[in-house]
């Protein structure tokens, strides 16, 4: 009888360490993990004015994974297309891709409790990013992120004061 209650005791405290676990919430990375797709990008001049610098329909993806890494895209929906191959692109059709687009990627780092995420930039197609560190404070809604990019004096536009993004957890159909 004296096992029995061991045994009966022992089972009560597995039970009591492992049903908070299982009520524990999921740290704020592991919620950020995965896909996003962009939502919107709307670039604010320090006049208060608004406007797309990716055009109205731009589109993106942002990918975190578990172990740290990211990856991020945004361009322009509505690119013409070259007159002829990649390669062969005329002056005009190149300075055209550079600036409607943006690409980076590298490690990312999380604060829950200043509810930041720190990109370390390693590869970037504006070079000047590349081995640079970028601290966003976001806010999550269920699947949906935001973040303010600062705009630096040397950004977009001279005149800019900030970018506002949004991104939507993306679903396996978003991206056909």
């Amino acid at each position: 009888m004296a096992s029995l209650k061991k045994l009966f005791g022992a089972m009560g405290l597995c039970l009591t360490l492992i049903v908070p676990a299982a009520n524990a919430q999921p740290s704020l990375k592991q919620q950020l993990v995965g896909t996003w797709r962009l939502g919107s990008i709307i670039n604010v001049r320090a006049d208060g004015t608004k406007y797309e610098l990716f055009g109205p329909s731009a589109k993106g993806i942002l990918m975190l994974d578990a172990d740290g890494f990211y990856s991020l895209q945004i361009m322009r929906g509505d690119w013409l297309p070259f007159g002829r191959t990649r390669m062969e692109g005329t002056p005009e059709e190149n300075k055209n891709i550079v600036q409607s687009m943006i690409s980076h990627f590298g490690t990312y780092r999380m604060d829950d409790k200043k509810r930041t995420i720190e990109f370390h930039i390693r590869g970037s197609s504006y070079p000047n990013w590349e081995k640079s560190v970028q601290q966003r404070s976001f806010v999550l809604l269920a699947d949906d992120l935001s973040w303010t990019d600062p705009v630096p004096p040397t950004g977009p536009q001279s005149s800019d004061l900030r970018s506002d993004l949004v991104w939507h957890r993306a679903k396996s159909n978003d991206l056909q």
